[in-house]
């Protein structure tokens, strides 16, 4: 009989972990720790249609552990449609990040779960560049609008050579576009989703007691939609917004603390790290109750 090892142990552990947080939770749990770009749309398809149809009950809640430096706005779409197809009701765990599409995502849930130590980011779609690399689109649109005032404000074009040279070389007029479509498709797809899913059982206002109409909940989306959606306003794309951030005056977002559960908290955090330390040299993967799908 062969001897069992590390790597065994430690799938079957993290199996059991994930079993116990879902019947923690009463719902089927996936972890993505990916960059938000294809095939992780495909991918998770594909795990949803198997864990579905592996289950004689039919579970209605899927609570997905969310970590992601962010991506694209096509995928986000994907993933959400994925998710709606076959669960009514979806919940998003943050133990640690979601940034820029990443929070796109998490606002398409029903409910969302953060710590104190939670962070997500503001809607800065990022692009691919020829090494393979993602950057900030925002840093992008910033670095294209500062050359553009320098140039337009000068009254001598021959101390702009630079700017003018770097701007011929380097600024491409199509991936300008398609970034300012992303930073819009986010507002666009948060200022949908938070009205038909977070926002459901919104029947009245907190302070006053007013009934809350569907004309409210859209004007209240797109509120939060355009502040989560100036990034000049967080200075950066990896600036944390943090629970606190979330739900406070200007944003007034309702977040459940997991933290403030101790038996949830360690479930959520031993199933957590101990994938991202067994799996630290698998670059974006899915964990489920089926083990790993690698993305990329």
């Amino acid at each position: 009989m062969e001897a069992i090892n590390v790597s065994q142990l430690s799938n079957s552990f993290l199996l059991q972990l994930n079993r116990d947080l879902a019947k923690e939770m009463k719902g089927d749990v996936v972890f993505i720790k990916c960059a938000l770009y294809p095939p992780l749309d495909d991918e998770f398809r594909v795990v949803t249609e198997e864990m579905k149809r592996g289950r004689k009950r039919k579970k209605d809640e899927l609570i997905v552990i969310l970590e992601t430096m962010g991506g694209i706005m096509e995928t986000v779409e994907r993933l959400v449609a994925v998710m709606r197809a076959y669960y009514r009701h979806v919940s998003f765990v943050i133990p640690n990040y979601a940034y820029s599409a990443g929070t796109v995502l998490a606002l398409s849930g029903d409910k969302i779960l953060m710590d104190y130590y939670s962070v997500l980011g503001p809607i800065d779609p990022q692009y691919r560049e020829s090494d393979g690399n993602s950057v900030p689109g925002y840093g992008y649109l910033a670095k294209y609008k500062e050359i553009t005032l320098t140039i337009n404000e000068s009254d001598d074009l021959s101390k702009c050579r630079a700017e003018l040279a770097y701007l011929v070389k380097r600024f491409d007029p199509a991936l300008l576009f398609h970034i300012e479509q992303g930073i819009e498709h986010g507002i666009t797809l948060i200022s949908e989703w938070l009205p038909k899913y977070k926002f459901k059982d919104w029947k009245v206002t907190k302070s006053t007691g007013r009934k809350v109409t569907a004309k409210m909940k859209k004007e209240r989306a797109t509120v939060i939609a355009k502040t989560l959606g100036n990034a000049a306003k967080w200075h950066s794309h990896g600036r944390g917004i943090s629970m606190r951030d979330l739900r406070g005056s200007e944003i007034k977002l309702l977040i459940d603390d997991f933290g403030s559960d101790p038996n949830l908290s360690i479930k959520i955090k031993n199933y957590h790290g101990l994938a991202v330390d067994f799996f630290s040299s698998t670059r974006g993967y899915i964990h489920s109750r089926l083990g790993i799908r690698r993305v990329l």
